[in-house]
């Protein structure tokens, strides 16, 4: 109408239109506005530009931040504070602060909105010194005292670690306001401390706050972190009181809280009652599917959100993706990654970790190559991710290789990126690499081993076979251990056999951490079935002991006449074998000759003792053509031949002991133990063997389903009453 009239607007006219443009969010004004303001030769006037600039902060173009800053002909002070805050509101933290520095090089002194604009950049940045002298600044100038200022202060050092100061800080407060509160209560949790954070909350109660949604969304948070069931049900109950339930935010909390519960029905009843649901919602909803194994809900669920026209942004597609991953679908994710691609998401590097650990698992090792290669910049998740890639598809020094190039890039690992490490040398049997790694977690990084490092050292040590020394480390771990690592080490008892106690305990370990677990029965049936079968199979085995026979010396028998025979006769167990006759003087009998043995394993109880007997056929004797026998002790040669497949010992000196223990001498002989194959059963005990074998499974199982039934459970474990007691009632 101005226009129309032929009127000449001046700078509070176009000062006034860009406040309506930033009002009514019309986007494709901005630059209109912006042209028309240089027609009328005040494009360069500090307050034009200043309102400019937060326009165009307002829409995300930082490009045209920076150039209305620089076309600006005067900089004051508030030019130079929206410029920092054009920073902040845009992440562009790191910008925030070295505009903060420029401004104070250039001469002006912060103000009071400067300050609130830079104290976040210090918080998310984690840059506590700078906050400190901020602190500082505050104290001279006499800014110290204003309440805003102190509720930034108490979020920057609760954000940089340093919670006690906050708590100094909260309680020397005079005029503490809602703010105040919300900032104590996000900063217990951002800190670890769920618990003292509703307790913040009981405390604002008391002091007659009424909580927002911002305090109620934070609480909830709270009860899911700190697992109190009970207190999330009264912030449900208080929310709907104070008719907050209708809040997107409190109720996405409240999902995610009955989620965290195993409540999934809760959790989507709460998300139908929306009467709005924004994208958070939707994506909130579709990451507790993913997360809990509904991944057909999931994908259902994304559908009515495209039914309702809502976009998904990059939570959502990783949610989705993760539950390509649980159902296994390679059809499923190609269609998200076709999402991905028609949304402009295909550089985003959290979504394409995402998808480069997809492909990885489903084998598609090339395609998460090239994903990961086209990436423009590589964080800690993506280096994860490939690393993790390599080590499930069974290419453990390209993993090791790769964590050196990340290495080499400057990146410091965290935890996650060595679980990603320790996983890969546990799948490829790369044990020494793993403890290398795992030692160098604490002493070279300063990285204190999680549950999750020591899960991987279980299950490198039972899949190297050594379940004796993963039952060790489990022990002397400083850690409890939890489900994970003791199914690691009953998932090593089941590969590698003859470990039925270590199994035992291990599957007690897990049904006490998860009693309702029916699979840690079933594992530990087939553990019992098999061991028993492989005893079963051990019985049928044959070896053989071989006799080497030397010399004989001394073993004349002073009553005989003519020239001496000797032979020899092996008595082991049942079986009994004998060598050739040899002739030969009184002072030396010389057979070299290798006697053998055939029995089953079956007799191992019989063959405690090797009977040697040494007989004369030629000659006369009072004691008949018996000279005389030794006896050899064949418990640690057969146990020792058991384990190794054979043992030989060199020739060695026996001595030969007569009945009447009149006449001594000695023999050299030598052993040798062999464990042969497996004795070719006829099809008879084939078939009853196999018999057995499903007999025996069935039968365990059985017992284990039965133990299952809470009705037997509780007739076996029910207490007995004792006597006394009853004779106390009676």
């Amino acid at each position: 109408m101005l226009l129309l009239h032929d009127q000449r607007p001046n700078y509070v006219t176009i000062l006034s239109v860009i406040r309506a443009v930033g009002a009514l969010n019309r986007e494709e004004m901005t630059g209109v506005v912006h042209a028309f303001a240089f027609k009328l030769g005040v494009g360069s006037e500090v307050s034009i530009v200043t309102a400019l600039l937060g326009l165009y902060s307002l829409h995300n173009d930082m490009i045209m931040v920076w150039q209305s800053f620089y076309g600006a002909e005067v900089k004051d002070l508030v030019l130079w504070s929206a410029l920092v805050n054009a920073c902040m509101k845009n992440g562009k933290f790191a910008d925030a602060l070295n505009v903060f520095r420029d401004m104070q090089v250039s001469g002006f002194e912060p103000n009071y909105v400067s300050i609130l604009s830079i104290l976040p950049a210090c918080a998310d940045l984690g840059v506590l010194p700078l906050g400190k002298q901020i602190h500082g600044f505050c104290i001279v100038r006499g800014l110290y005292t204003v309440t805003n200022i102190q509720n930034s202060l108490m979020d920057m050092y609760a954000k940089c670690g340093v919670f006690e100061c906050s708590i100094k800080f909260f309680d020397r407060l005079r005029n503490m306001d809602l703010i105040s509160w919300n900032t104590m209560i996000c900063g217990s949790m951002e800190n670890g401390y769920p618990k003292e954070a509703l307790s913040f909350f009981h405390k604002m109660l008391k002091s007659g706050f009424q909580p927002d949604k911002t305090t109620i969304r934070s609480a909830i948070t709270a009860c899911s972190q700190a697992e109190e069931v009970k207190f999330g049900y009264g912030l449900h109950c208080y929310s709907i009181k104070s008719r907050l339930e209708g809040s997107v935010s409190v109720g996405t909390a409240l999902c995610k809280m009955y989620a965290d519960f195993g409540d999934i029905v809760s959790s989507r009843i709460v998300f139908d009652c929306l009467p709005r649901k924004d994208m958070i919602a939707w994506s909130a909803m579709i990451s507790v599917y993913a997360q809990t194994g509904h991944s057909f809900l999931a994908f259902e669920l994304f559908s009515q959100m495209q039914s309702a026209n809502e976009e998904p942004n990059e939570v959502t597609l990783v949610s989705l993706l993760q539950a390509c991953s649980s159902m296994k679908s390679q059809e499923f994710g190609k269609v998200i990654h076709g999402n991905v691609t028609r949304n402009g998401y295909s550089s985003n590097v959290f979504i394409t970790s995402a998808l480069i650990d997809l492909y990885c698992k489903f084998g598609q090792l090339a395609q998460g190559e090239v994903l990961f290669n086209s990436l423009p910049y590589k964080d800690i998740i993506s280096w994860s991710s490939m690393i993790n890639g390599y080590g499930i598809n069974g290419f453990g020094d390209k993993a090791l290789e790769t964590f050196s190039k990340m290495l080499d890039t400057g990146l410091k690992p965290n935890g996650v990126v060595f679980t990603s490490v320790l996983s890969a040398c546990s799948h490829c049997g790369l044990e020494d690499e793993g403890w290398k790694w795992f030692n160098h977690m604490k002493e070279h990084f300063g990285i204190i081993p999680a549950l999750s490092h020591y899960s991987c050292m279980v299950d490198l040590l039972s899949r190297a076979g050594k379940i004796e020394e993963a039952f060790r480390f489990i022990n002397e771990m400083p850690l409890q251990p939890d489900a994970t690592i003791w199914g690691a080490l009953l998932a090593g008892c089941k590969t590698v056999k003859g470990y039925v106690g270590i199994a035992e305990f291990a599957a007690e370990r897990l049904l006490t951490l998860d009693p309702d677990n029916t699979s840690y029965y079933v594992i530990l049936s087939n553990i019992y079935a098999d061991h028993i079968a492989g005893l079963s199979l051990e019985m049928n085995k044959e070896g053989i002991l071989e006799i080497l026979l030397v010399s004989a010396q001394d073993i004349r028998n002073p009553n005989f006449i003519g020239k001496p025979c000797y032979y020899v006769i092996a008595h082991c167990g049942k079986q009994e074998v004998r060598s050739k006759t040899v002739s030969g003087e009184h002072k030396k009998a010389v057979w070299n000759e290798k006697l053998v043995l055939r029995f089953p394993f079956s007799d191992l109880e019989n063959m405690a003792h090797l009977k040697l007997r040494i007989m004369d056929t030629s000659t006369f004797s009072k004691d008949g053509n018996f000279i005389g026998e030794t006896r050899i002790h064949l418990g640690g040669v057969i146990t020792e031949g058991t384990d190794k497949g054979f043992i030989e010992l060199k020739p060695a000196r026996y001595k030969v002991v007569l009945e009447d223990d009149r006449y001594k001498g000695e023999i050299k002989i030598g052993l040798k133990f062999k464990k042969l194959g497996d004795v070719q059963p006829t099809m008879r005990e084939c078939v009853n063997l196999v018999h057995e074998k499903k007999s025996l499974r069935s039968m365990v199982k059985t017992i284990a389903s039965l133990w299952l039934c809470q009705r037997w459970k509780f007739f076996f474990l029910r207490k007995k009453p004792n006597p006394v007691d009853v004779k106390k009632q009676s």
